[in-house]
């Protein structure tokens, strides 16, 4: 896991050609002013998704983790608290499913650490990183935030991996 603020994304373009993609994509976009649903930046290899939504309590957002994908999550707007829990060997209650590369986990609210990001800050989930969006700050607030699928590899030479 990895967070800063918008002024600091850049510097993670050198963990892979995707990642460069991605941020240039973000770095350059007004996410302001685009419909909430997926675009397209590279293919499969790098997708971004716009959402907007109120936030829920913890008890209501289920844990996640990914495979092939690691997210690159921006607050565009509103304030949004993340579980984080590193992947070790817990059992997903929701096992994989490849069409959407997720898997959830019931995992209790004090064994999760969390962290708050507001406007103009980021967060980079890996596979290895089990993470709980959607939990409001003091109380649910309409967010606006986009999450940056970006594929580990490029998708044509995807192996299985082993976090559920």
């Amino acid at each position: 896991m990895i967070t800063s603020t918008l002024a600091y994304l850049h510097w993670y373009k050198t963990i892979s050609p995707n990642f460069e993609k991605a941020i240039d994509y973000v770095l350059s976009t007004d996410f302001r002013t685009l419909e909430p649903g997926k675009y397209s930046v590279d293919g499969e290899n790098v997708m971004a998704i716009v959402n907007e939504y109120t936030t829920k309590p913890a008890a209501e957002c289920d844990p996640e983790s990914h495979r092939d994908y690691a997210d690159i999550q921006l607050m565009v707007a509103g304030t949004e608290r993340f579980g984080y829990i590193p992947f070790r060997d817990q059992q997903a209650t929701t096992p994989y499913r490849p069409e959407k590369d997720v898997a959830f986990y019931s995992i209790p609210g004090e064994e999760m650490n969390y962290i708050t990001l507001q406007q103009g800050e980021f967060i980079i989930f890996f596979p290895q990183d089990i993470h709980q969006p959607e939990v409001f700050s003091r109380q649910p607030a309409l967010v606006r935030k986009v999450v940056m699928k970006v594929a580990l590899r490029p998708m044509a030479n995807f192996s299985e991996t082993s976090v559920e």
